[in-house]
């Protein structure tokens, strides 16, 4: 579930400090459900992720001692757990509004289709992770049913695709010489 990595779901909180109603205390509750509804659908993609890289994180010098490579877990107890937090997240979603709701399904749909086809493609991996961190901005804006600003999904954007593309390239420094998956 990779519980360390929910910290990028701050960025949720992104559109109440910007229009500086983070002492409201109805969208600030709003806003925290959203985070924990994008915790359980991040699990849900990293589960997947897992699974679908399970080859390569045997093979990967941090990777191979997650639990799914280290066949501490069966890919289908993984699988199971995974659809029912998807499944709770896509439920949760409609209960703070329909816009809300169509993020957490884009941002699903956007990391299912990552996981199984486009982190092949070099520059296209780098964008859908920089779309990530866009989607949670947006998320948080409708949640608390605000307009969010031109410049903060640009900035957004720019900053996270940034991010990613020197990740991708520490990542690259580091396993130089080892088998990779296509991406890299």
């Amino acid at each position: 579930m990779r519980p360390k990595q929910w910290i990028k779901n701050l960025f949720l909180f992104a559109a109440i400090i910007f229009v500086k109603e983070f002492l409201d205390i109805e969208k600030l509750t709003a806003v925290f459900e959203a985070f924990i509804i994008f915790c359980l659908a991040s699990s849900a993609i990293y589960l997947i992720n897992d699974v679908a890289d399970l080859q390569y994180d045997q093979k990967h010098p941090q990777k191979r001692f997650r639990p799914i490579a280290l066949g501490a877990i069966p890919p289908s107890a993984v699988i199971f757990a995974a659809l029912i937090f998807a499944a709770l997240s896509v439920l949760w979603s409609f209960y703070i509004n329909n816009l809300f709701a169509f993020t957490v399904i884009s941002y699903l749909a956007l990391n299912l289709l990552y996981s199984f086809y486009l982190k092949r493609f070099v520059i296209i991996d780098v964008i859908v992770i920089a779309l990530g961190f866009v989607i949670r901005v947006i998320a948080g804006a409708v949640a608390i049913n605000v307009v969010f600003s031109v410049w903060l999904i640009l900035s957004t954007f720019f900053l996270t695709l940034f991010l990613a593309i020197s990740k991708r390239k520490n990542e690259l420094a580091h396993l130089e010489g080892m088998e990779t998956r296509a991406g890299l």
